[in-house]
């Protein structure tokens, strides 16, 4: 009985945090919004599975497989997200200046 309060706690959750990241994501068009939204509802389709499988059930084995793809899907999106703001995709150096600026500074008079 309290795995299935806890198996069905859990599955709650995941679809409240999935509707919240969709939320978000209809705000800003972010994709790592989307992602992590639908990274939440693959976690609660697995729950649900989970939870209408017998216990012995040797398909069981196979809803895990939905999980590996809902933190996959979360670890694209965090990936992504890094990725589309590198520095260099940016104009700018590792130390948050750019190049330009540097070359501006390295060629000007002292000033006296």
């Amino acid at each position: 009985m309290s795995a299935d309060l806890i198996s069905g706690g859990t599955l709650v959750a995941s679809l409240v945090v999935a509707l919240f990241f969709f939320r978000y994501w209809r705000q800003t068009r972010d994709r790592l919004f989307l992602m992590f939204a639908a990274g939440f509802l693959t976690f609660a389709v697995s729950r649900l599975i989970l939870a209408l499988l017998d216990e012995g059930a040797e398909g069981r084995v196979f809803v895990y497989l939905l999980r590996l793809l809902a933190f996959a899907l979360i670890l694209a999106a965090i990936i992504d997200k890094n990725r589309a703001q590198a520095p260099h995709a940016l104009g700018g150096s590792l130390n948050g200046n750019s190049s330009q600026a540097d070359g501006a500074q390295r060629h000007s008079p002292a000033k006296r």
